[in-house]
């Protein structure tokens, strides 16, 4: 098994098929919780979420990989959870949102209570970043009621640093205050309420709810493309599969990494394949 503590310095992307082999291998025996982020590992990152899709290739591997038996699939996403359901359909028996603050599953259902505390304070936020933030062209808010993010994927280079750090300085006296916190992505901030909650709790969360359906051990296999999937990646354990996607998610806390979404669709085929021989 490896060990998660030593950094291990991966400089490739792995074989679909091969990264398939050794989970194949790894959890044999073992119900698989096949858990997944949305953006950069199912879907190509576009520059507008609301563009963002699963190709065909994907759509196609991850609903058979669905059905397998002995097998449960999820997506853990900063997407709203509803937003999630619409775009990955019924192959994903678990859905969360809001990097786990919100998740649905059969019959159970979780909303942590911060979400309703912090509408009104991002209501204003977002009313004062569209006026103080006007003048960058490209600049764009995706406000989620209770998250909020700028986008500066379409903003000129020269400019999308100033526009972060301003959003950044709108929101100072809220993350000061340890009402709200701020994540990084790729040219992207976010703010969601200052709660101990992240991936890795969702991952918890869901797991333990498959297990006590299910009444056996879970092993879990987590791919992510994005700094947030790293909160997940640290709470795995020597018995779980985490696979980083593309070249962001640290390398010390991953098993395999994959190259992008087109990978992920070959690797959810081989393991599919695998797992039903």
């Amino acid at each position: 098994m490896p060990d998660r503590a030593k950094d291990r310095r991966t400089e490739r992307f792995d074989a679909a098929d091969e990264a398939a082999a050794e989970v194949a291998r790894r959890l044999d025996g073992r119900h698989a919780l096949v858990l997944t982020d949305f953006d950069g590992t199912l879907a190509e990152l576009v520059p507008m979420p609301g563009d963002a899709k699963v190709s065909e290739h994907v759509r196609g591997a991850l609903d058979s990989l669905a059905a397998l038996p002995h097998l449960t699939l999820g997506v853990v996403s900063g997407r709203l959870r509803q937003d999630v359901v619409r775009r990955v359909g019924p192959a994903a028996e678990y859905a969360a949102g809001l990097h786990g603050l919100e998740i649905s599953g059969p019959s159970v259902r979780f909303r942590h209570q911060a979400l309703n505390e912090v509408e009104p304070i991002i209501a204003r936020i977002a009313a004062d970043a569209a006026r103080r933030l006007a003048w960058c062209p490209g600049c764009f808010l995706e406000n989620k009621h209770c998250a909020l993010t700028c986008h500066v994927r379409l903003t000129p280079s020269e400019l999308a640093e100033q526009a972060l750090e301003e959003f950044e300085a709108i929101a100072e006296p809220y993350l000061e205050a340890r009402v709200l916190r701020l994540l990084t992505g790729s040219k992207a901030m976010e703010l969601l309420p200052a709660v101990d909650w992240h991936k890795g709790r969702a991952v918890d969360w869901i797991r333990a709810r498959v297990a006590a359906r299910l009444d056996r051990p879970v092993s879990v296999l987590y791919l992510g493309d994005d700094r947030t999937d790293e909160d997940a990646f640290t709470g795995l354990r020597d018995d779980d599969f985490a696979i980083g996607v593309g070249d962001r998610p640290h390398t010390h806390m991953i098993d395999a990494r994959l190259e992008g979404p087109p990978a992920v669709g070959q690797f959810f085929s081989s393991l599919e394949t695998l797992r039903r021989d």
